[in-house]
């Protein structure tokens, strides 16, 4: 943008002396008129200013600049490789340690599942009762016996008059858990012996039961016992556990031909 400067006063005063043209003295009319002009000094030249906006400057930056930012690029560079090999190898740390994790997760399901003891499972297979008239009767309940423990063996202890043949709130009969090894996954038969207690007369329910020729009266009947655990991997004891054994069943009749129709047995180790 321009932007004329009005004239100043020396302009003014230096326009006025200018000399008035003359006509030539020259008769030649082919001669054109000239006008002699008085040379005006430097200083007296108008002045103009002129605008230009900022950002229509243009100029070129010196190359050092170029040089500064090239070396503040080369520099950066080899910075963010490094990040990105960095953020490459944790994702990579991450990854192997999350698989670790799950290997060493399932490893231990593992071993959980294969070595925490479980309970052994029992069910009544038969029930005999020999009568005499000069003593208590003798009870023999036969049970079978399950160890379900795939890589560990058990074995059964055995405590006096821990056993225990109950009608309703009455004992019919009290022995024993025989003692007892079962390997990991055996199924054994075993014969839980009890005698009468002599100074209980037999319930009048039990009695007939034992004299009737042919079934009449279903007997509801419950066997308890409790018997010390051992329970080892190989040549290795790993845990002892009390076990708490009871199996309510029903049977015919309490005489000949006994048979069980239900029965519902459970274990707790503690």
């Amino acid at each position: 943008m321009e932007e004329r400067v009005a004239p100043s006063a020396e302009d003014s005063q230096w326009q006025s002396s200018r000399p008035e043209p003359t006509p030539s003295t020259n008769n030649n009319d082919d001669d054109d008129l000239y006008l002699q002009l008085a040379r005006p000094p430097s200083s007296l030249l108008a002045t103009y200013v002129v605008q230009v906006p900022k950002d229509q400057i243009y100029r070129v930056p010196p190359p050092e600049n170029a040089l500064i930012v090239e070396s503040y690029r080369q520099a950066a560079g080899p910075a963010k490789n490094r990040k990105r090999t960095c953020f490459k190898y944790l994702i990579w740390i991450a990854v192997v340690l999350v698989v670790i994790g799950v290997m060493v997760g399932v490893a231990l399901k593992i071993l959980y599942d294969s070595f925490t003891p479980k309970a052994p499972v029992f069910s009544v297979s038969m029930l005999q009762v020999k009568k005499f008239t000069d003593h208590p009767p003798k009870y023999d309940v036969t049970l079978k016996v399950h160890n379900p423990n795939e890589k560990m063996g058990i074995k059964y202890g055995s405590v006096d008059d821990d056993a225990k043949l109950i009608f309703w709130t009455k004992t019919l009969g009290a022995g024993q858990f025989p003692s007892l090894y079962q390997n990991s996954g055996d199924s054994n038969v075993v014969h839980v012996k009890l005698i009468g207690p002599e100074d209980q007369p037999v319930p009048l329910n039990i009695q007939r039961s034992m004299n009737d020729k042919k079934p009449k009266h279903q007997i509801f009947l419950a066997l308890k016992f409790n018997s010390p655990l051992l329970l080892n991997v190989g040549v290795f004891k790993m845990w002892s556990r009390d076990m708490d054994v009871e199996c309510k069943f029903r049977v015919n009749t309490m005489g000949e031909g006994s048979k069980i129709l239900s029965q519902d047995c459970n274990t707790k180790l503690s």
